[in-house]
C-alpha cells in the first residue's frame, strides 16, 4: 500500500474513531447527569446507571488507545510523504483539522467565555448551589452541539474522552483538581455559541434556577487554547 493510500485509510479511521468518541462522550455526560439527579443509595436504578457509565468509560479508553495508535502511524506516513503531490497535501490539511477536533494541537480563534461559580452559602440546600461536574459537562456539551471547534475548562483542553468528575469539594478535569470558579472557553462562531448559551429556558437559565452563579457569556475576538494536556496513550502504554 502506497503512502497516499495509507494516509487516506488512516484519516478514515481517525474520523470514525473521533465520531465514536464524541457519541460516547455525550452518552457518558447524559448518564452522569442522571446519576447526579438520583438519590445516593443502593437502588437498582443507581446500580444500573453506574454499570452503564463504567462500560462507557471503558469503551472510551479503548477508543482513545486506538486513536493514539493511528495518530502514531500517521506521523510516520507524513514524514515519508513530505513534498508529495497536491492530492496528498489536501489529505494532510484534512488531517490537521482532525487533530484540532481530537485536541492534540493548540488552537486559537474567536469564541465565547462563560464562568460558573458556586451559589451563596445562605441557602438551606447548600449542596444544590454548588457547581457539580454534570453542570459543567452540560455547558460543554451545549457548546459542542452548537458547533464549538475546541473547548477548555480553566485552561485545560476538553476532548471527547475528558474526565470531568466531582472529587469531594473540587472538580477533576483530565486528572487536574480544580475549584470554582470554572471558566469555560469555546472557539467557534461567537454569535452562534453565545446564542446557544443565552437561549431562554436553556442550560444557563437552568443553572441559575438551581442557584449556581453564572456569568453572562462574553464574545472574544481571539482565544488561545492549549492542546490536551494528558498525552493519548497507545495500547500497552502506562
Amino acid at each position: 500500500m502506497n503512502t497516499r493510500a495509507k494516509l487516506t485509510l488512516s484519516l478514515t479511521v481517525v474520523s470514525i474513531v473521533l465520531g465514536f468518541m464524541v457519541s460516547l462522550g455525550y452518552r457518558q455526560a447524559e448518564l452522569s447527569a442522571k446519576l447526579g439527579s438520583v438519590e445516593l443509595g443502593g437502588s437498582a436504578v443507581n446500580r444500573q446507571l453506574t454499570q452503564q457509565l463504567s462500560n462507557i468509560k471503558a469503551s472510551n479508553q479503548a477508543a482513545e488507545q486506538q486513536l493514539a495508535e493511528v495518530m502514531s502511524q500517521i506521523s510516520d506516513f507524513e514524514q515519508k510523504s513530505t513534498g508529495s503531490d497536491d492530492q496528498l497535501k489536501i489529505l494532510q490539511t484534512k488531517l490537521s483539522d482532525e487533530r484540532i477536533l481530537a485536541g492534540v494541537t493548540p488552537v486559537h480563534g474567536p469564541g465565547v467565555v462563560v464562568t460558573l461559580m458556586d451559589g451563596g452559602t445562605s441557602a438551606t440546600n447548600v449542596e444544590q448551589e454548588l457547581t457539580h461536574d454534570w453542570n459543567i459537562r452540560s455547558v460543554v456539551n451545549e457548546l459542542f452541539t452548537a458547533g464549538a471547534e475546541a473547548v477548555s475548562i480553566n485552561d485545560y483542553r476538553v476532548v471527547a474522552t475528558s474526565a470531568v468528575e466531582c472529587q469531594g469539594p473540587v472538580v477533576s478535569v483530565n486528572g487536574h483538581r480544580l475549584g470554582a470558579p470554572f471558566e469555560i472557553q469555546a472557539i467557534g462562531s461567537p454569535t452562534t455559541l453565545k446564542s446557544a448559551l443565552s437561549i431562554t429556558g436553556g442550560i444557563l437559565d437552568a443553572l441559575r434556577q438551581q442557584g449556581v452563579q453564572v456569568s453572562t457569556p462574553q464574545t472574544k475576538s481571539d482565544i488561545e487554547m492549549p492542546a490536551y494536556t494528558d498525552p493519548l496513550q497507545a495500547a500497552g502504554g502506562n
